[in-house]
């Protein structure tokens, strides 16, 4: 079963099972929640932190391209 701690009041982190994977979602409002990280931990130590493409369209041409 994921974890989930809250960050802050729009911010939770959702770790997998593993503790291998975790996403970082802002919660507006409603409830929704959008991802705006991934991260990824290696046997090594090491983390890979990738941004999900819709966080970049956001970024490029702001929240309104969510909605249809």
């Amino acid at each position: 079963m994921a974890k989930e701690a809250w960050m802050d009041h729009t911010h939770v982190r959702v770790t997998s099972e593993d503790g291998r994977t975790s996403y970082l979602y802002e919660v507006d409002s409603v409830g929704d929640r959008t991802c705006t990280e991934i991260a990824e931990r290696r046997a090594d130590g090491t983390t890979d932190d990738y941004v999900p493409s819709r966080a970049l369209d956001d970024l490029f041409w702001g929240a309104s391209s969510q909605r249809k």
